[in-house]
C-alpha cells in the first residue's frame, strides 16, 4: 500500500512538472510571438484657417496611417514610421528646426508655411499634403507596410511618393534584402525582373526596354531597395521619375514565392 501511494505520488509530481513545461513552451511558441500585430488607423485633419470658407479647405493636410499596439516592439515600429513622415515628405520641417516632430505639429506648421508665403507672393493656387498608409502583410512575425504621400505647393504638377517598409515585429527591425535573400541573390533578381517587366510591357528579349514600348530611361531594370511583402510574393515599386519619364507614372514589379524560392531565405519560403 505503501508502495502503492508512493508511486501515485511520483506520478502526479511528474505530471506536474510536464504541465509547467508544456505552459512554458506555448508562452514562447513561434505561433503565438508570430500573431498578427495590433493596429488601428490614425487619421489627422487640418485645413487652413481651420477651414473657414471654401476657399480655405481647398489647402489642407489629411494623414491616414496605422499605428501598432500589442507587443514590446511595436513602438518602435511607430517610431519609424513616424520619423520616415517627418524626415521625408512634404511636411518636414527644415534642418535648423527644433520644435516637435509630431505628426500634428508638422501638418499644422506646414500650413503656417503657406501663410507666411501667400502674405510674401500673390498666391493664387491651394497648399495640399495627403498621407495614406495600408498594411500589405502582417503574419509569420513580418509586418509590410505601404505610406504613399501626394503634395502640391505650386507648380505643374504635384509630387508623389510610395515607401514600402518591411519589418520582423519580434526584433522590430526593418528588414533589407539581404535579410530577405541569399547571398549572392542580385545577379538571379534581375533577370526575374527584368523577364516580368518584359511581360508586363509586351515586349520580345530583344526589345530594347528604353525603346517606345519599354519606356525606361536605360536598357535594363534591377531590382531596389522599395520593396514589399505580400500574401504572394515581392513587390518592387519604383516611383515616378526613378527610371522612366512621367507619363509611365509608378511602375510595380510583381514576382511570386515560388518563382523567388531558389534565392530567398527558408523563412520567407513558405509566406
Amino acid at each position: 500500500m505503501k508502495d502503492l501511494s508512493t508511486c501515485i505520488r511520483n506520478t502526479a509530481a511528474f505530471i506536474f512538472i510536464l504541465f509547467v513545461l508544456s505552459a512554458a513552451n506555448v508562452g514562447c511558441s513561434p505561433e503565438k510571438s508570430s500573431l498578427p500585430l495590433s493596429y488601428e488607423m490614425k487619421r489627422i485633419e487640418k485645413f487652413f484657417h481651420e477651414g473657414k470658407t471654401k476657399e480655405d479647405r481647398e489647402s489642407y493636410c489629411k494623414c491616414n496611417y496605422p499605428v501598432f499596439s500589442g507587443r514590446k516592439n511595436a513602438e518602435a515600429i511607430n517610431n519609424h514610421l513616424q520619423q520616415w513622415i517627418a524626415d521625408s515628405t512634404a511636411i518636414a520641417p527644415g534642418k535648423n528646426y527644433t520644435g516637435s516632430k509630431s505628426i500634428e505639429t508638422l501638418s499644422d506648421n506646414f500650413l503656417k508655411e503657406y501663410e507666411r508665403v501667400r502674405k510674401d507672393f500673390p498666391v493664387n493656387w491651394p497648399y495640399v499634403f495627403m498621407l495614406d498608409g495600408s498594411v500589405l502583410l502582417n503574419r509569420s512575425g513580418l509586418l509590410s507596410i505601404d505610406l504613399s504621400s501626394y503634395s502640391f505647393t505650386g507648380g505643374a504638377h504635384g509630387s508623389s511618393h510610395t515607401e514600402y517598409f518591411v519589418f520582423d515585429t519580434l526584433s522590430g527591425d526593418r528588414l533589407k534584402l539581404k535579410d530577405v535573400f541569399e547571398e549572392r541573390f542580385e545577379n538571379a533578381l534581375n533577370t526575374l525582373i527584368e523577364k516580368r517587366y518584359r511581360e508586363m510591357k509586351g515586349l520580345s528579349p530583344s526589345d530594347k526596354l528604353n525603346g517606345e514600348k519599354g519606356e525606361l530611361f536605360e536598357n535594363f531594370i534591377h531590382f531596389n531597395n522599395n520593396f514589399a511583402l505580400t500574401d504572394k510574393g515581392v513587390s518592387f515599386l519604383y516611383n515616378q521619375y526613378e527610371i522612366a519619364a512621367r507619363p509611365a507614372g509608378t511602375i510595380e514589379v510583381d514576382l511570386s514565392y515560388g518563382e523567388l524560392s531558389a534565392i530567398l531565405k527558408p523563412r520567407f519560403r513558405v509566406l
